[in-house]
């Protein structure tokens, strides 16, 4: 298994997109998944022998705040660290670039995987909204 700091070419990313269903609700084309990833501050992709397995993202302003998104394993490789492996290596990416606030957004039920790495559930009554199109 290899990690790497490259982006992965669309043809790689858009089946793994696909089959972790993360595509099911934005129904986005590979060519705007390749812009949108080739935008971020750092990325992190995994390889077994030629295949991408893994994925996960940054996307960030480089000085204050950063954001970790698109997290995923293809689902024969769950439960097998992966998905720990790449959000200890965005983590420390930001760490590395004195980033001072870092943040994701994670699917619900996930928020105990994400404790473990760190994270903690912000409170209820914690400022912020997610817009919605209406």
């Amino acid at each position: 298994m290899q990690y790497t700091y490259k982006i992965p070419k669309k043809t790689e990313f858009y089946p793994l997109y696909i089959a972790t269903g993360w595509n099911e609700s934005l129904n986005l084309s590979p060519e705007d998944l390749e812009l949108a990833i080739s935008n971020s501050f750092c990325v992190v992709s995994v390889y077994e022998k030629d295949q991408l397995i893994g994925f996960g993202r940054v996307v960030s302003d480089g000085v204050v705040y950063a954001t970790i998104n698109d997290v995923m394993v293809a689902p024969m490789w769950q439960s097998q660290g992966i998905g720990s492996a790449i959000i200890r290596k965005l983590v420390n990416k930001c760490e590395m670039a004195d980033i001072h606030s870092i943040h994701l957004f994670a699917a619900k039920g996930a928020e105990s995987f994400y404790k473990h790495l760190g994270f903690v559930t912000r409170p209820f009554d914690s400022p912020g909204m997610l817009y919605e199109k209406i």
